[in-house]
């Protein structure tokens, strides 16, 4: 089989770093947070320079306030002399948002090995006439002694099998006394929650009064943890952007993009987390708190760096505050 270039770069790699970390603890759940820590340790370089942009823009913030005054009647005007700002000292619009941008593979390639446990962290090749077997002696069993469990993917293929119901297969052949056997068995059991489901299943089981499987049940608190740790990673971010001393207008496109994602980043992370497998809400939700931390511990590290930050005022706007100085 030709693997594409994603696959074979990134996905096979990562897959390859949860397999060892699952062989050393066992668990599903804390295979993933010990996954998560190892990434961000290994993008803090790129978390440290998008942290020095942020401090730059938040100490340009008086020049910034100082040209939206100047300007206020015209749009145009001010727009280039920002930009004139910016670039003189190096910032970036999106410089906050790098390590989000370059995380995104991450989660890509992240779910494909989520979503094919039993291929990624147990090594099971569904290529081999063994495993075929195997899978259709699970689908024929499910159908036989429990069919409502099954239910409509009592006819999914050998391929969708392998593609989309890892967790399934892996589930239903515990289930049927198979796993051990079958060397499908994983422990999906985390902290009372049971992380081969789907937050979305926790509604209907609440709606249904079903509250037995506890597990399924309070997978609700996944989206809900990821919404809030999300929203409070932006929210700090933005704040690191913004001098305390100084109030500056929506025309500053560099806050107006920050305002944007700080709103819009907690709604999608709650939707993905939401209809994604668990493990996927698991990983965002340490990834966001890793976020909180290093943002903290680095942000006090700066403060403490200010006289390195040196703002430069582009020629044009230097001269006319030394007219005003002089008049």
């Amino acid at each position: 089989m030709k693997l594409s270039l994603f696959e074979l770069c990134i996905t096979r790699p990562l897959g390859f770093l949860i397999r060892i970390i699952y062989d050393l603890v066992q668990n599903y759940g804390l295979s993933i947070i010990l996954f998560t820590i190892i990434i961000k340790l290994i993008l803090l370089p790129l978390q440290i320079h998008s942290q020095k942009a942020m401090k730059k823009q938040q100490k340009i913030q008086p020049i910034i306030a100082e040209l939206q005054k100047k300007y206020a009647n015209d749009q145009q005007k001010l727009s280039a002399e920002m930009m004139k700002v910016y670039k003189e000292n190096g910032v970036s619009m999106s410089g906050g948002c790098l390590p989000l941008l370059i995380q995104m593979p991450v989660l890509f390639a992240l779910y494909r090995v989520i979503q094919r446990p039993l291929t990624y962290i147990k090594g099971i090749d569904f290529a081999s006439d063994t495993v075929i077997a195997n899978v259709k002696t699970v689908l024929s069993m499910m159908k036989e002694k429990f069919p409502s469990d099954i239910g409509n993917l009592a006819d999914i293929t050998i391929d969708q099998a392998n593609k989309i119901y890892q967790i399934h297969l892996s589930t239903w052949a515990d289930k049927l006394g198979l796993a051990h056997d079958f060397g499908w068995d994983i422990n999906f059991n985390f902290l009372g929650l049971d992380l081969s489901g789907i937050p979305s299943k926790s509604i209907s089981a609440i709606m249904s009064g079903n509250f037995a499987e506890i597990g399924t049940v309070l997978l609700i608190l996944i989206p809900i943890l990821a919404m809030l740790t999300t929203w409070f990673s932006m929210k700090q971010s933005q704040s690191m952007t913004q001098n305390p001393n100084v109030k500056t207008q929506d025309a500053d496109p560099a806050q107006s993009m920050s305002k944007s994602m700080n709103l819009m980043m907690p709604i999608m992370t709650g939707f993905f987390t939401f209809t994604l497998p668990s493990g996927m809400g698991i990983y965002w939700i340490i990834s966001s708190v890793m976020q909180i931390v290093q943002q903290y511990v680095l942000n006090k590290y700066f403060d403490r760096k200010e006289d390195d930050f040196v703002v430069k005022v582009p020629d044009k706007n230097r001269k006319n505050r030394q007219k005003r100085r002089r008049s």
